[in-house]
């Protein structure tokens, strides 16, 4: 099965909540809790964020969390290939790894299309639309729960 890291996942789900909850600092707790992350797990990935310097760190009664970039220009892509290094479909469409077969093999011409238009995807979606989308889902749920006050969506958008 091709699939993302857990750690790829949930750093990418901490981005897109920070840059909803921009430009708020969220404690680590409020993150843990929002985007269901262990909190063991957590550190380690928002270290690897900060040395990207995708995320920095304020100490202090009112510090947190927050994005350091600008979201708009980031893209899952770029967050992905960050947090995971290269990413192919097959090791044979990975930019700088020439395929030996690649003259003689129908199928590569399928990992080629199918990689330009993976990434493409991946290069569409900024973290600042996926904020956004993600702000509509949760205010969608919110009114569809009943309005009644602040929902737990709109908390865990808000510290």
């Amino acid at each position: 099965m091709l699939t993302i890291s857990r750690e790829a996942d949930y750093a990418v789900r901490l981005v897109v909540h920070l840059a909803a909850s921009a430009p708020d600092r969220l404690q680590a707790k409020t993150l843990a809790e929002a985007e269901r992350v262990p909190e063991s797990f957590l550190f380690k990935i928002l270290q690897l964020l900060m040395r990207y310097r995708l995320v920095r760190s304020h100490r202090g009664m009112h510090g947190g969390y927050q994005l350091a970039v600008d979201p708009a220009k980031l893209t899952l892509y770029r967050l992905l290939e960050l947090v995971e290094g290269p990413i192919g479909l097959n090791v044979c469409v990975l930019s700088g790894v020439g395929c030996e077969l690649s003259a003689r093999c129908a199928v590569h011409d399928v990992w080629v299309t199918a990689q330009a238009q993976f990434r493409q995807t991946l290069e569409s979606a900024t973290i600042a639309e996926l904020a956004r989308r993600t702000l509509e889902k949760r205010r969608a749920l919110a009114e569809r729960a009943g309005g009644k006050g602040r929902s737990q969506t709109q908390d865990e958008a808000r510290p």
